[in-house]
């Protein structure tokens, strides 16, 4: 992730906020909380509004948001793959396997959209019989774009 514009981004985030709703906060998960509170008419031109702070065009803006600046707010989902295996060999529903993965672990705060590709491939691939003991996850990180808001945000 690029930093500065990372920064860019979370500034114009904050200012938004300020501009629209005169609300500050000091930490920037308060501010993604806040965001994903908001209305469709609390939300309407927010991208526009976004990208003119962060000097992006606001289908960029929106989609850097949820594809890239939003992910640092969930805990990554790759580091329990072998767990997710062991569930999946388990249970034969995928949404059983999502539900007692996030059961197992309350605390964490997982990106659904995320989890639910991984588990998606890894079931694929243990009904295929092509699940390997490799570490290897490109497949899933490279496809995975953290869209749980996606319909709150368009």
């Amino acid at each position: 992730m690029n930093a500065a514009k990372d920064l860019q981004f979370s500034n114009a985030i904050q200012q938004y906020i300020w501009d629209e709703h005169q609300t500050r906060f000091q930490q920037l998960n308060h501010c993604y909380h806040f965001l994903c509170t908001l209305n469709s008419k609390q939300r309407y031109g927010m991208w526009k509004k976004v990208g003119a702070y962060s000097q992006m065009d606001s289908k960029s803006c929106r989609e850097y948001f949820h594809n890239t600046w939003s992910s640092k707010f969930y805990e990554p989902v790759s580091s329990y793959r072998e767990e997710i295996k062991r569930l999946a060999s388990q249970l034969q529903d995928q949404q059983e396997v999502i539900s007692e993965f996030i059961k197992r672990h309350p605390e964490k705060n997982f990106g659904k959209h995320e989890l639910r590709v991984v588990v998606n491939t890894i079931c694929k691939r243990a009904s295929n019989g092509s699940i390997s003991n490799q570490n290897n996850s490109s497949e899933e990180h490279n496809s995975v774009v953290v869209f749980d808001f996606v319909d709150i945000f368009q």
